[in-house]
């Protein structure tokens, strides 16, 4: 039966190697993550610091939206689930960045609210053992951000450098989870050392309190873009009026409908209705949009004018 060669998959996840490789860096980095936390709560309990055991819970909640992550991925590229969907199990990719946003927010307003209270009722620091441990944090993250750092996604073919064509919504979320620790392991280690030499206890909330509202921002920015995908938001790799003056040349040809949208990090859906006093047959307009983008899945119908 002929009409078998012709049957189209949705696995463009699972065909993406940029993916698999994402998805083994961030396996890595919950990992070293989790041996990090389990350090820092087991000898915060032995020497009853304070500041350790607050560091190793912090660690337990990177854990948790970096195990978010993984999820998605192996949901993503789950051979079964990529049936299920219309276009394959591709946004799952962009839920996982969601939902990693939306933890991060969390984090951020719960960090703000803590040091906005301390201002009010400072607590006493031990210095010495908080400059420790926010170094081992730092370092911690620091490693986990060079095993994720990608130069985010630029390596895609589209050659768009704006964030918010970024090819892995989940492996961003992942990386920003990072950089918003090591962000913060850099304030405190700042305000730690001010409140040290200088006695500036005010020091530490004010430094709480621009970190978390740098990590709203952040946190905001990732949502944006993940909900814009998650939600079928026109493409912003490929414009409608780009695909249009495609067909400028031919003056019978009037396209009345056209929709593009992400349907994986790496794949795109377009479906087209065209009018033609003259009819051409789909190929003809299929041709000339396959050559000029890369779209996955392109649905075509002309229909001809009748006056």
């Amino acid at each position: 039966m002929s009409h078998l060669s012709h049957s189209h998959d949705h696995d463009y996840v699972i065909q993406d190697s940029k993916i698999g490789s994402n998805e083994k860096k961030t396996i890595f980095v919950v990992a070293l993550t989790f041996i990090t936390m389990v350090v820092e709560v087991s000898y915060g309990y032995i020497t009853g610091s304070m500041a350790l055991l607050a560091d190793g819970w912090h660690m337990a909640s990177h854990v948790g939206a970096l195990s978010i992550s993984v999820i998605a991925y192996k949901l993503a590229r789950s051979k079964r689930l990529n049936k299920k969907f219309t276009f394959g199990a591709g946004k799952f990719i962009p839920l996982g960045g969601y939902t990693s946003a939306l933890m991060l927010g969390l984090v951020a307003l719960f960090m703000g609210v803590e040091s906005f209270e301390r201002f009010f009722n400072p607590t006493n620091i031990n210095f010495s053992t908080a400059i420790i441990v926010s170094i081992v944090g730092l370092i911690v993250n620091l490693l986990s951000a060079l095993l994720l750092w990608d130069s985010h996604d630029h390596h895609h073919h589209d050659h768009d450098h704006s964030h918010d064509h970024v090819h892995d919504h989940n492996h961003k979320s992942a990386l920003i989870h990072v950089i918003a620790d090591a962000f913060t392991s850099v304030l405190a280690i700042v305000a730690l050392l001010a409140g040290k030499y200088f006695g500036w206890y005010w020091a530490d909330p004010m430094m709480g309190i621009v970190g978390s509202i740098v990590i709203l921002k952040w946190a905001y920015g990732l949502c944006k873009a993940t909900v814009w995908e998650l939600l079928d938001g026109n493409s912003k790799l490929i414009k409608e009026d780009q695909i249009r003056t495609l067909f400028d040349d031919e003056s019978d040809v009037e396209i009345t409908d056209l929709h593009i949208w992400r349907i994986a990090p790496n794949a795109h859906a377009c479906e087209v209705m065209v009018y033609n006093n003259n009819p051409k047959g789909t190929e003809f307009y299929r041709k000339k949009i396959q050559s000029n983008f890369d779209i996955q899945h392109l649905i075509i119908e002309e229909r001809c004018c009748i006056h």
